[in-house]
């Protein structure tokens, strides 16, 4: 039989870097949190809270699509999540669409999606 499982250091070393506000830090240490536990509802809530005060603290719309792409991500994998965390995801998501349409209205445009990029970048061919 297996015992609780070991706590997730890189979720442990992002919550305590988001608090001190090191984003760029924290945001990589809970995508690592997320690569070892994918199916941890709490790793991707907190991904989308430190993408999200990111943003604000940067003032960076790009950032907050970020959140909103975790946000998506959380919904389509449907993990399984307590009513407390279920009930701040569903505001946090609200939330996050609400800027995101904000920052439109505001004459920010998304960046493109990555799968069109390496598009945009690639040399016309000659005919």
């Amino acid at each position: 039989m297996a015992g609780p499982a070991a706590p997730n250091r890189y979720l442990e070393e992002g919550l305590r870097l988001m608090e001190r506000g090191d984003w760029v830090e924290a945001i990589q240490a809970l995508t690592w949190a997320r690569d070892i536990e994918p199916g941890r509802a709490e790793v991707y809530l907190s991904i989308i809270e430190a993408y999200e005060r990111c943003a604000e603290a940067e003032r960076e719309p790009d950032v907050l699509q970020q959140a909103f792409n975790v946000c998506r991500d959380l919904r389509d994998r449907r993990l399984p999540m307590t009513r407390a965390q279920a009930a701040g995801f569903y505001e946090t998501f609200v939330r996050v669409q609400a800027g995101i349409v904000a920052a439109r209205r505001a004459g920010w445009t998304p960046p493109p999606p990555k799968e069109q990029v390496a598009d945009l970048f690639r040399k016309p061919t000659p005919e």
